[in-house]
C-alpha cells in the first residue's frame, strides 16, 4: 500500500489567533498511487458545493467557508472523516485530543481558552455525519483504500512570537510545525509515502530544513522552483517523496482536506476568543483576526484589555 498525504495551514497571515497546521493521509493500493483521490472517491466526495447531491464537499477551505454558509461544510467534512475512523466527536477538547494537539499546558495560559471546552457539532448533526461516513466507507472499500491518519499542530500567539524572535523568520516557524507532522507520519509508516505540502512564505529550497528534522534519512533534491520543490527521502525500509507545491490544495485532495481541518480548528479557537471579549463588551463585533479588522477589534477592546491586564504577548502577533 502507498500513503497519499497532504499538509496545509490556516492562520499564517492574521494578527490574532493561532496558526493551525494539519496533515491528512490515505492508504491506497500501489497501482492506484497516481490516481486522484477526488476521482477514486467520486461516489462519496465532490470538489465543489454545487451539484454534489448527497456527497461530501472536499476542497480548499477558503472556497468552502464564508459567512453565507458558515462552518457547516467544514464541520461536515472534518467530523465525517473522523467518524470513519470510529471517532464520534462530541466536544472541542475531544477533537483536539483526537488530532494530538490538545496541549493543555499551553492552552491554559490563555484566559479565552483555559477550561473552555464546549459541545460539537455546532452546525451539523449526527445523522448527516453518519450519512457521509457511510458513503466514504463504501467508496474506500470499493478501491481497497482507507483514511489512514490525521493530526494537527497548534501554534498559539505567545509561542508564535517566541519562535519568531528566535528564528527571525515566520516561514521557518511554519516549516517547523509542518516538520512535526511529517515526523509523526514518517514514524507511523513503512513503505512509500507521497506527501504534498502547500507552499507558504515564498521559500523554494527545503534541503537543509529537511535534514535538520530527519537527520537519519538520505535526502535527494529532485526539483526546486517557484511553483514546486520536490525531494526524495530514504531510510531503512522507508521512502518518501515530498513536494512543496504552490496552491497544493487545488491539485491534491489530501491537502484540501488538511486545509479544511486546519480552518475548522482555527475557527473554533477564534469562537472562544470572540466569546471572551463579547462577555466583557456586549455588542462587540467578532473578528477573524486578519490585519484590518484586527485593528478595529483591538481599538474597541483597548479599555477592557487594560482593565483585565491582558498583555500583548498573548494576544497580538509580532509578524
Amino acid at each position: 500500500m502507498a500513503i497519499l498525504a497532504g499538509i496545509d495551514e490556516a492562520g499564517y497571515g492574521p494578527v490574532l489567533g493561532p496558526l493551525v497546521i494539519t496533515i491528512t493521509a490515505f492508504d491506497v493500493p500501489d497501482e492506484k498511487a497516481d490516481h486522484s483521490l477526488w476521482d477514486l472517491l467520486k461516489d462519496a466526495v465532490s470538489d465543489d458545493l454545487k451539484g454534489r447531491k448527497q456527497r461530501l464537499a472536499v476542497r480548499d477551505s477558503k472556497k468552502l467557508y464564508h459567512t453565507s454558509n458558515g462552518l457547516k461544510p467544514l464541520e461536515d467534512g472534518v467530523l465525517s472523516f473522523l467518524q470513519l475512523k470510529g471517532l464520534k466527536i462530541t466536544s472541542f477538547y475531544q477533537l483536539l485530543n483526537s488530532l494530538s494537539c490538545n496541549n493543555t499546558g499551553v492552552i491554559d495560559r490563555y484566559p479565552w481558552y483555559a477550561e473552555k471546552d464546549y459541545p460539537l457539532p455546532l452546525t451539523t448533526n449526527t445523522a448527516a455525519i453518519l450519512h457521509y461516513a457511510d458513503l466514504l466507507h463504501y467508496a474506500f472499500h470499493k478501491h481497497g483504500a482507507g483514511f489512514f491518519h490525521a493530526s494537527s499542530c497548534i501554534v498559539t500567539v505567545r509561542e508564535f512570537n517566541e519562535q519568531v524572535r528566535v528564528l527571525r523568520n515566520k516561514s521557518v516557524v511554519l516549516f517547523n510545525a509542518c516538520a512535526v507532522l511529517i515526523s509523526r507520519l514518517w514514524n507511523l509508516c513503512t513503505g512509500h509515502i507521497h506527501l504534498i505540502v502547500d507552499k507558504q512564505g515564498g521559500r523554494n529550497t527545503y534541503t537543509e530544513l529537511l535534514k535538520n528534522q530527519l537527520p537519519v534519512a538520505n535526502i535527494r533534491v529532485l526539483e526546486e522552483g517557484a511553483r514546486v520543490s520536490t525531494y526524495e527521502v530514504e531510510a531503512a525500509h522507508k521512502q518518501m517523496k515530498i513536494s512543496f507545491v504552490e496552491k497544493g490544495e487545488d491539485m491534491c485532495m489530501s491537502v484540501a482536506l488538511a486545509s479544511m481541518f486546519s480552518k475548522y480548528i482555527r475557527e473554533l479557537f477564534m469562537r472562544l476568543e470572540n466569546q471572551y471579549w463579547l462577555q466583557l463588551l456586549p455588542g462587540l463585533k467578532p473578528t477573524a483576526g486578519y490585519y484590518s479588522d484586527a485593528q478595529r477589534f483591538l481599538a474597541e477592546i483597548a479599555d477592557v484589555r487594560q482593565k483585565e491586564l491582558i498583555q500583548d504577548n498573548i494576544l497580538i502577533r509580532i509578524r
